[in-house]
């Protein structure tokens, strides 16, 4: 799924996401195109004929930029709850961590909060939550979006948020889980 069509699918309400089953990141997804197949054609595009493109200004576009953990605090979330589909985030997450975590954000204890196990996926929530808001409030940022990157376990955010995992994989990473797709991301970048 390409990143227009992502935005498109949030934009539109496309609802949370969450499949039995789903993957532990090892293998690409059914479809996925070979990656030397896609620098193939892309550099063929570039040697064809040019066609006359639309060149958007750069107050036109937007770029997300997700948080990672330590940014959690108790209370976070609790200005979310009133947009559309914040509940159905955390009611998610909380069919697939098997605890409330809208509880644990709004009302800690921050030394819980603080725990690796419980702030990846309460930051990670609460980033989508605020895209929720952001869509409600200025839906052409969201329409606009030309990129989506996080810090940590933002990564995750921007992965879900592009449509390149389901909301109920990012949600249920593990800390070392997280630790060895980051790390894969990594060394991927760096090659």
């Amino acid at each position: 799924m390409n990143v227009r069509v992502a935005r498109a699918a949030w934009a539109w309400g496309r609802g949370v996401s969450c499949r039995r089953g789903a993957s532990s990141f090892l293998l690409p997804p059914p479809g996925a195109v070979d990656v030397e197949e896609l620098l193939r054609d892309a550099t063929a595009a570039e040697e064809g004929p040019r066609e006359a493109s639309v060149r958007r200004l750069p107050g036109q576009c937007s770029v997300l930029l997700f948080p990672g953990q330590g940014s959690q605090v108790v209370g976070m979330g609790r200005g979310l709850l009133r947009y559309p589909r914040v509940r159905e985030l955390y009611a998610a997450a909380h069919r697939v961590l098997g605890y409330d975590l809208l509880e644990l954000s709004l009302h800690g204890p921050q030394e819980a909060l603080d725990r690796t196990v419980h702030c990846q996926p309460a930051v990670f929530v609460a980033s989508l939550a605020a895209v929720e808001k952001l869509h409600h409030l200025q839906p052409a940022v969201i329409e606009n979006c030309v990129a989506a990157a996080g810090f940590s376990v933002g990564e995750f955010a921007a992965l879900v948020f592009a449509g390149a995992m389901e909301f109920c994989e990012g949600s249920a990473v593990s800390p070392e889980e997280f630790l060895q797709v980051s790390l894969q991301t990594h060394q991927d970048v760096a090659g």
